[in-house]
């Protein structure tokens, strides 16, 4: 592996930085793993810089904008990024993955990067089904309920300083529910998959550089990350220079094809596909909390599976398992909830003639956790956790009728979040009496569908943004309906080439053009569908996959020649 290419000209912004007890952007919200957090709603709730409000007036614009060094294998190039703030010398990073077993950590502030590693493993012959190299983003630990207000402690987990961003709003499981670093082993966290009935749940431990367990920022505690290479190996990076910590571990067959990993209670969960490497398809976890690093797999026997897995907020992994033939116990076509312990599938859905199309995204609604999913002829589906397909495995919570031509590959949604300020204290109130804390009201929420080419005729849309030609992002209202779970078309957003799955923050749901023109970034009322701004033509290639996130109040785009581009609010490092 090569040494990291740390500059002194890197070096020296950021001792400054120090010196002047600099936080910048360090102090925001967090992308915890694809399509955002353990839920994969691709939702950050609140942003101290972007709102509908600061949208709507100048500003926020270009902040730099990187070349990375990797070349790209069969289209596959930059991942999606996730984010990390303020556990080294206050620099928040996003860490970015590239196809050619690459991985780059770069400052969200100045856009340097502040390390890159290369891994020497063998790269196999890509094909556009199997394109080998690093084909998932990094994993980091992420929680799955938000945090109580302030945070976690320090840098490293452990000790005082600064706390990690904490959500305000605590009905687990919507949104970006993110603890950042410290804190002990959460109650009722899951056992590792393996583990002997009765023993505990496991720990966040103090992995290398870190501090105190459960709540670790990047991967073990808060020093260290992980990302699966070419070979199949898991190597596990230390935050602070990128260099490997631990001798890397073998986690799937070498050339696989890998769907985001991410840490949840110290273990490494990821989904494999398309029987790359002579893999067999299903799901693969990692037990970080012991040296040996034991690993367990549920194959599906039948159907690929579909993007990452999502968590329900008790630790249950979904899964969605796209068309094939299944064997005898296999699964094809299906959405399956596995028991975090067994890995064992619980309970599942499945339907004659329903082809799923979309990984699994999970919210909760009245205290039960719902799974969503997007089929083949463009129908959404809407599926009880805990039992996805009731007493009989084919009946879902809801069906909507065809809202796109084709089902989209992920979905995304958003929730109207109200702060109701503290009252005045009591003026009678005993001496060191914790002051009033302010409060939220959770609102409307709206599953977001990125439609590619027009929309279905018949469709009524209340709210429309002009003609659409080429593709839009459509926003449904989740509803009751006489007592039931149901979803309401309320608005389309603006003509869009090709969308990917839309970014919300704090109600701005930041949507994406793809195909092969150059990528346009555009920021959309979440309330309305209107277009509040546009990057014009400032993106000159098309966006690389999926690589679109968002943290530290700001949203980076990555680009198909390698490019990361950040756009936001200038603000100073204070």
């Amino acid at each position: 592996m090569r040494s990291s290419r740390l500059s002194l000209a890197v070096i020296a912004p950021v001792l400054v930085t120090v010196l002047v007890g600099a936080q910048g952007r360090g102090g925001g919200s967090e992308w915890q793993a694809t399509y955002g957090d353990p839920q994969r709603t691709s939702w950050i709730r609140t942003d101290a810089a972007i709102s509908i409000e600061s949208m709507s007036k100048p500003g926020f614009e270009l902040q730099w904008k990187t070349k990375l060094e990797n070349a790209p294998r069969q289209g596959n190039g930059l991942m999606q990024g996730v984010t990390v703030n303020g556990v080294m010398l206050f620099t928040p990073l996003s860490v970015v993955t590239g196809s050619s077993n690459n991985v780059f950590a770069l400052d969200n502030d100045t856009g340097y990067t502040f390390w890159q590693r290369h891994f020497d493993a063998a790269l196999p012959a890509a094909t556009a089904a199997c394109p080998g190299g690093i084909t998932a983003s990094a994993a980091r630990t992420a929680n799955l309920t938000p945090p109580a207000a302030g945070g976690g402690r320090g840098f490293g987990g452990g000790g005082g300083g600064r706390g990690g961003y904490s959500s305000v709003l605590g009905d687990a499981g919507e949104g970006a529910p993110v603890q950042m670093r410290g804190g002990g082993a959460r109650a009722n966290a899951p056992a590792a998959p393996g583990a002997a009935p009765g023993a505990p749940g496991a720990a966040g431990g103090r992995g290398p550089g870190g501090g105190g367990g459960g709540g670790g920022g990047f991967g073990r505690g808060s020093g260290s990350g992980y990302v699966v290479s070419s070979d199949g190996m898991v190597r596990t990076l230390g935050f602070a220079m990128g260099k490997e910590i631990q001798k890397p571990a073998a986690f799937v067959p070498a050339g696989a094809r890998v769907s985001d990993p991410i840490v949840i209670n110290n273990v490494l969960y990821a989904t494999v596909s398309g029987n790359c490497g002579g893999s067999s398809d299903g799901v693969y976890v990692m037990d970080l909390s012991s040296d040996s690093r034991t690993v367990t797999s549920w194959k599906t026997n039948g159907g690929s599976p579909i993007g990452p897995l999502a968590f329900a907020t008790d630790g249950t992994p979904i899964v969605a398992i796209g068309p094939g033939k299944a064997a005898s116990g296999g699964y094809a076509n299906a959405i399956v909830a596995l028991d975090p312990k067994t890995l064992q599938p619980k309970d599942w859905f499945t339907q004659p003639g329903v082809e799923i199309a979309s990984g699994p995204l999970v919210f909760t609604h009245n205290d039960k956790d719902v799974v969503a999913v997007a089929t083949k002829d463009g129908r959404i589906l809407l599926l009880d956790a805990k039992s996805p397909g009731g007493a009989n495995h084919a009946t879902p919570l809801y069906t909507s009728r065809s809202v796109a031509a084709a089902g989209p590959e992920a979905l995304g949604m958003w929730q109207e979040i109200t702060t109701i300020p503290a009252p005045p204290a009591a003026p009678d109130a005993a001496p060191g009496t914790p002051p009033p804390a302010p409060t939220t009201k959770a609102g409307l929420r709206w599953l977001l569908v990125p439609v590619a080419g027009r929309m279905p005729a018949d469709l009524q849309v209340p709210t429309t943004n002009g003609a659409v030609t080429n593709g839009a992002i459509l926003a449904l209202k989740v509803v009751d309906e006489g007592g039931r779970l149901a979803l309401q078309p309320d608005w389309v957003s603006r003509d869009l080439t090709a969308p990917i799955t839309p970014v919300a923050v704090n109600g701005v749901v930041f949507a994406a053009s793809g195909g092969k023109s150059p990528a346009v970034l555009y920021a959309i009322n979440g309330r309305t569908g209107k277009e509040i701004w546009s990057s014009g033509k400032t993106i000159t290639a098309p966006l690389s996959g999926r690589s679109f996130w968002s943290g530290a109040g700001q949203v980076y785009v990555g680009t198909s020649d390698a490019t990361v581009y950040a756009f936001g609010f200038a603000m100073e490092r204070k």
